[in-house]
């Protein structure tokens, strides 16, 4: 298994947890009108931090990928969700991965 897959199913996971970013959740209007709660800057800085971290670990995994010979793996549905995330807080992953 490629680590870069490893990587990205474990934030996945984390980032598909709603008490993990909230606020920051995918906005689908609800009836009547109600706006979502705005996150603190605190709770931004946490999680543009994780993100962050992210982007690192992913960046080494990719790199450990190539230099022992394991596939590219098939992981674009689980980097979609993390770039959306990345996005978010203004992080470029493509950038980083070399894409």
């Amino acid at each position: 298994m490629c680590v870069v897959s490893m990587i990205g199913d474990h934030y996945g996971e984390k980032f598909r947890n709603p008490q993990q970013w909230p606020g920051l959740q995918p906005y689908v209007q609800p009836s009547p009108i109600v706006l979502p709660s705005p996150i603190s800057r605190e709770e931004f800085e946490n999680l543009k931090r994780e993100v962050e971290e992210m982007r690192v670990l992913l960046r080494r995994a990719k790199l450990y990928d190539q230099q022992n010979g394991e596939p590219d793996c098939g992981i674009e549905d689980k980097m979609a969700l993390l770039r959306r995330v990345a996005k978010l807080v203004g992080v470029d992953l493509d950038a980083s991965l070399g894409r």
